[in-house]
């Protein structure tokens, strides 16, 4: 554990190194314009005057092959200036003469060398001087009578004149229509200076921080001697007695601190069971939602003659809504839907069980009987108090029927009348009875193309607005006859759930939504 005599003198030392650090870059940045400004001084200098010496060496040197002497003396020139790295001679025609990084040792002897960047051919043929930027701009330096400088275009327009952010690649400096020079620029000296005074502020960066540890650790240790009774204090709380209190006399923070403490010491019994409380919630609820996703099917099978679009918006406490969709085979299928009393993990493990039992039975005898064997299984194996509503329908070689076990009835969109009816619900809640078998009944539904089934759990019908009104089945079948008439069951179940919540607007979501839609298709060889 850090001391606070460790974060006091920490404190400072960070404070001092970030005054330095300021400081440091400031003088840095200040150094390397200096640097930059005198680099561009010198280079322009340079090129003035040494442009036509280089000229006149090339013409009497070079030209008649005298590379060794017109080599020295150029070398020599070099020497005048370590800020130019390379320079090259170019004729008014654009035709490279000389490089002084490729011909060190002898002169080239080769094809002619054009210039081939129009820009770069621009500036040879310039009457003036002109400079390549960092910044990609390129800027003529035209000289006035006065003898300064103004910066100009390639049409001696006036520019913005070189900022000492920018710095200066190199110099081309035209020569009497029949020559230019281009000089290098390198700013490896400035950076070499520039580290040099970084490693000097470095040293003094250091010097700076021991002595604001000294004092740092001088005055640490004029409080830390309540704190240090304070923090016994702490670790006897700590260890869970809850009656630990401390006694300082002072008046200052740290006797605040000690008030503060021994109220805090009577409060946190309390505010830590209610914290496990609602951790245990959390966990709970955060475990629930993980079991209700993974037993929704990850994608919905494609069943000939049908489209089916699904939906589930889960409350902030997780109910028990489910639904599935199982292909027994090729011509027989099961879809349902449920709900388990309740919230949280009992209800999701209810959910669970059931949606193992019924894929395990979905192959073997009729509804009732599948839903017969689930029934007992749920009596026995779970809590009396916990009951699961369900729906189920089967469609299989293109007839569709379904059964009720205390689940609210399904609503059925006519495609040839434009209305809408609910279906009868009947039966009881699976786990409620030992035996529900009289309960369970089959009844087939006449499904025609373009005809609409909604399956639901009551969440929808009994969620609120805004102004505590329910929605209800009214409101629930007027949705369903506007959006019947839509040719997509996705759209369909988006309008449904679109109506929901502009009904309930900014209200609390008290229980799951849950949708599953089914339309009829008039071809029963597309899904």
């Amino acid at each position: 554990m850090t001391s606070i005599k460790t974060k006091l003198s920490l404190g400072i030392s960070l404070v001092l190194v970030f005054l330095f650090t300021i400081t440091a870059l400031l003088l840095v940045n200040e150094k390397k314009s200096e640097l930059a400004g005198d680099i561009y001084t010198n280079a322009r200098s340079f090129s003035e005057l040494t442009a036509p010496r280089i000229q006149e060496l090339y013409t009497s040197l070079l030209a008649e092959n005298s590379f060794v002497l017109f080599n020295r003396e150029i070398r020599d020139i070099f020497s005048k200036n370590e800020d130019v790295s390379a320079l090259h001679v170019y004729s008014f025609a654009g035709e490279l003469l000389y490089d002084s990084t490729a011909e060190v040792d002898r002169a080239y002897r080769g094809e002619a060398r054009t210039v081939s960047d129009s820009d770069l051919l621009a500036r040879v043929k310039s009457a003036i001087p002109s400079y390549l930027l960092d910044s990609g701009r390129t800027v003529f330096l035209k000289q006035l009578p006065n003898g300064s400088y103004e910066p100009v275009d390639q049409n001696e327009k006036p520019v913005d004149p070189i900022s000492q952010s920018e710095r200066i690649l190199n110099i081309v400096y035209p020569l009497e229509g029949t020559h230019a020079v281009s000089y290098e620029i390198s700013y490896a000296n400035l950076q070499a200076r520039v580290i040099r005074t970084t490693e000097r502020i470095i040293l003094l960066l250091i010097f700076g921080v021991l002595i604001g540890l000294g004092f740092a650790v001088y005055f640490a240790r004029r409080i830390t001697q309540p704190i240090e009774k304070l923090k016994g204090e702490a670790v006897v709380l700590g260890q869970g007695n809850f009656k630990a209190r401390v006694s300082i006399e002072s008046q200052d923070e740290v006797g605040q601190l000690a008030e503060t403490f021994n109220t805090m010491a009577r409060d946190l019994e309390i505010s830590t069971k209610a914290m496990m409380e609602r951790q245990k919630l959390a966990k709970e609820l955060e475990l629930a939602a993980q079991m209700q996703k993974q037993i929704l099917p990850k994608n919905l099978p494609k069943i000939p003659g049908l489209q089916i679009a699904t939906a589930l918006l889960p409350a902030e406490e997780v109910g028990g809504d489910c639904y599935d969709i199982i292909s027994v085979d090729d011509d027989n299928h099961i879809i349902y839907i449920g709900d388990v009393t309740g919230h949280g993990v009992p209800s999701a493990l209810v959910v669970s069980i059931a949606n193992a039992l019924i894929y395990s039975y979905a192959s073997f005898g009729t509804m009732p009987e599948l839903l017969k064997n689930v029934n007992h299984v749920l009596h026995q194996k779970t809590s009396q108090n916990m009951f699961m509503t369900l729906l189920m329908i089967q469609f299989a070689h293109g007839k569709l029927s379904y059964v009720s076990a205390g689940h609210p009835e399904m609503l059925h969109y006519s495609a040839k009348d434009k209305t809408v009816v609910t279906r009868d619900s009947g039966g009881i809640a699976l786990g409620m009875v030992a035996d529900n078998s009289k309960m369970l009944a089959e009844h087939e539904v006449p499904f025609a193309p373009g005809d609409c089934l909604v399956l639901y759990s009551d969440g929808i019908p009994e969620c609120l607005s805004e102004k505590g009104v329910q929605y209800g089945m009214p409101s629930f079948k007027r949705a369903l006859a506007d959006a019947g008439e839509i040719d997509n069951v996705e759209a369909i179940k988006n309008a449904l759930v679109a109506d929901v919540k502009l009904f309930s607007g900014a209200s609390k979501q008290e229980d799951d939504i849950t949708l599953v839609v089914i339309r009829r298709t008039a071809d029963e060889g597309k899904a």
